[in-house]
């Protein structure tokens, strides 16, 4: 008796000897949970951090501007004030509340000699307390520097 082959339709079709299993261990899920939740913190701490610096990048824009049309008492009025928001807006309420001269000298230790407050002089420090206050152009712009310097370079 011979031996006879089968006649199949689909016999050109090679199917795999085995469906491999992924993932090949079982804490692979663990690890891609922890890959998802790192990702995850770490986006929540950028748009954190982004949002509570909407302040100061607002602050930024809106000095220059607003800087040119004031006098020069308003004009140093607005910097204080900035300043002291900027650190309220960071939750620093207790440093913001200390008065102007006290609160200029600690915010000097942090920044390097070129951009300290007391370089200004005692027109910045003293200005709002003052009945009025003369400046000139490049006093002026310098005030508006190191008051946008330390908003934009500042980590309280």
């Amino acid at each position: 008796m011979e031996a006879s082959t089968i006649d199949l339709p689909n016999k050109a079709y090679l199917l795999p000897e085995s469906i491999p299993m992924w993932p090949p261990v079982w804490w692979s899920w663990l690890v891609l949970a922890l890959v998802l939740f790192i990702i995850a913190t770490g986006f929540m701490a950028f748009y954190g951090r982004h949002k509570k610096r909407t302040y100061r990048r607002e602050a930024l824009q809106f000095l220059p501007k607003t800087t040119v049309e004031k006098t020069d008492k308003e004009c140093i009025l607005l910097c204080h004030e900035l300043v002291r928001r900027c650190l309220i807006s960071e939750g620093k309420t207790t440093l913001a509340a200390l008065p102007s001269v006290t609160l200029f000298l600690q915010l000097d230790e942090t920044l390097p000699d070129k951009w300290q407050f007391s370089g200004l002089g005692t027109v910045f420090i003293e200005g709002p307390y003052r009945k009025t206050v003369d400046l000139d152009q490049t006093q002026r712009e310098r005030i508006v520097q190191v008051t946008r310097y330390w908003i934009r370079k500042h980590h309280a």
